[in-house]
């Protein structure tokens, strides 16, 4: 069987087909049928490069005699339906994740416990378990050391913040003092310096008066209020 002969068989190949060994090849010696496709080998499988090796396995039979056109069909057949089985196994298992990884976490928590239950260290905890790394122990404590440092500079910062608006806000109000003392300042200077009429002092109210009688008192004495 040539290489394109091969490919015309797979072409015409069913991933839906058999699902045991075919009739028609019992005549082959059992040291061939054990290496096509391993039904019960453990882990993860590179189906591609078994199915690519099985595959000429059969060409060879075919070309050396030992097997005719129809039996090499059958095989690729079962060839090409295993490889499907085996990708279809593979995508359904779950991933695990490395029990080292684990291991290290365990370890840290016993000496750290809750460390990670915070909000935001749950997110970096999540993240470290999803990157697959295997940290060890010493490794996730010089990375809690950096959270803890991470977090004391973002309370410091906070800290530094309030007491600059605190700061801001005193002087705000002690310049805000000022002005109002300023103004008051000169309203009493404008007033002293006032020369009141006779309407003017008749509408003051009492208060008015009062505030304005010293003034009002030292211009009468000079005559300057008509």
């Amino acid at each position: 069987m040539n290489n394109k002969r091969l490919k015309e068989v797979q072409g015409n190949s069913s991933y839906a087909g058999i699902q045991n060994l075919p009739q028609g090849t019992q005549n082959i010696p059992n040291t061939q049928m054990q290496s096509f496709m391993p039904q019960n080998q453990a882990g993860q499988y590179d189906v591609k490069s078994i199915a690519q090796k099985d595959l000429m396995s059969i060409q060879n039979l075919v070309d050396s005699g030992q097997i005719d056109y129809a039996q090499g069909q059958y095989l690729v057949n079962y060839v090409l339906n295993k490889a499907y089985n085996m990708v279809q196994n593979q995508n359904a298992q779950p991933v695990q994740q490395d029990s080292g990884i684990q291991d290290g976490f365990l370890e840290f928590e016993k000496e750290k416990a809750d460390f990670f239950t915070p909000a935001g260290r749950s997110d970096v905890l999540a993240y470290l378990k999803n990157s697959n790394v295997n940290f060890d122990k010493d490794e996730l404590s010089l990375i809690s050391q950096l959270i803890e440092k991470l977090e004391n500079s973002a309370v410091d910062r906070y800290l530094k913040q309030i007491a600059r608006e605190k700061t801001l806000n005193d002087e705000n109000e002690i310049a805000k003092k000022r002005l109002r003392a300023n103004a008051q300042n000169s309203t009493f200077d404008d007033n002293k310096n006032r020369v009141f009429t006779r309407e003017q002092i008749g509408k003051m109210s009492g208060a008015e008066f009062a505030r304005n009688e010293k003034a009002i008192m030292e211009q009468l004495k000079k005559g300057l209020i008509r």
